[in-house]
C-alpha cells in the first residue's frame, strides 16, 4: 500500500511541475510564472489550491487558499485567500477576506475585490511602495436610519455620494471570480 501512495504522490508532483513549465512558456512580463511562483506552488499542502490570474499588471497574480466552495456558476470560489504578486525581485503577499459566500474574492482591471453586505474593499498593487494597498467603500446608518457613504484609504476618510458607492459595487459586479484548482490542469495549463 505505501508504494502505491508514493507513486500517486510522485505522479502529482510531476504533473504539477509539467504545468508550471507550461505556465512559464506563456509568461507575461519579464518573469515567467515558474520563476515567480514555482517554489510557492510546489510547497502548497494537499488541501491548498491556487489560481494564477492576469489582473493587468506586468506579471500574473498568484492566489492561494485552503478552502473553496462551488459558487453555482462553475467556479471553485473562496471567501478568504492569500494574494501574491512577484515583481521579479520580491513577492509581496497579503491575506484578504470577504464576509460570506455571496461575496467571493474576485478581480478586475488592476484590482482585487472582497466585500460584505455594507462594504467593498478594493486592493491594488502600488508599484511605487511597492506593495499592496486597499481602499474601502462603506455604507453606514445612524440611529435614525439615515444612510451615509464613505471611502477610506490609509488614514484618509471622505464622504462620497450614493452614486459613487453604487458605481464601485457595479465594478465588483462585473469582476471575475477567482477560480481555484489543485494543480496545473485545474488552472488551465
Amino acid at each position: 500500500m505505501k508504494k502505491q501512495y508514493v507513486f500517486i504522490a510522485g505522479a502529482c508532483v510531476c504533473a504539477l511541475a509539467a504545468g508550471l513549465l507550461m505556465a512559464g512558456f506563456g509568461k507575461k512580463g519579464a518573469d515567467s510564472n515558474e520563476d515567480l511562483y514555482g517554489k510557492m506552488i510546489a510547497e502548497l499542502g494537499d488541501n491548498e489550491q491556487f489560481s494564477l490570474c492576469d489582473i493587468g499588471e506586468k506579471n500574473n497574480v498568484l492566489f492561494t487558499t485552503d478552502m473553496t466552495y462551488d459558487d453555482g456558476n462553475g467556479h471553485n470560489a473562496a471567501v478568504y485567500c492569500d494574494v501574491h504578486y512577484g515583481d521579479g525581485k520580491e513577492v509581496y503577499s497579503i491575506g484578504i477576506m470577504s464576509m460570506g459566500t455571496a461575496y467571493p474574492v474576485s478581480y478586475g482591471k488592476k484590482c482585487i475585490y472582497t466585500a460584505s453586505g455594507h462594504s467593498l474593499v478594493v486592493y491594488t498593487f502600488d508599484q511605487k511602495i511597492p506593495g499592496w494597498s486597499m481602499g474601502t467603500y462603506e455604507e453606514s446608518f445612524d440611529e435614525d436610519g439615515n444612510v451615509s457613504y464613505y471611502y477610506r484609504k490609509e488614514e484618509d476618510t471622505k464622504e462620497i455620494s450614493e452614486k459613487e458607492y453604487r458605481a464601485a459595487w457595479d465594478e465588483y459586479g462585473k469582476s471575475t471570480v477567482v477560480n481555484f484548482g489543485y494543480g496545473a490542469s485545474d488552472n488551465g495549463f
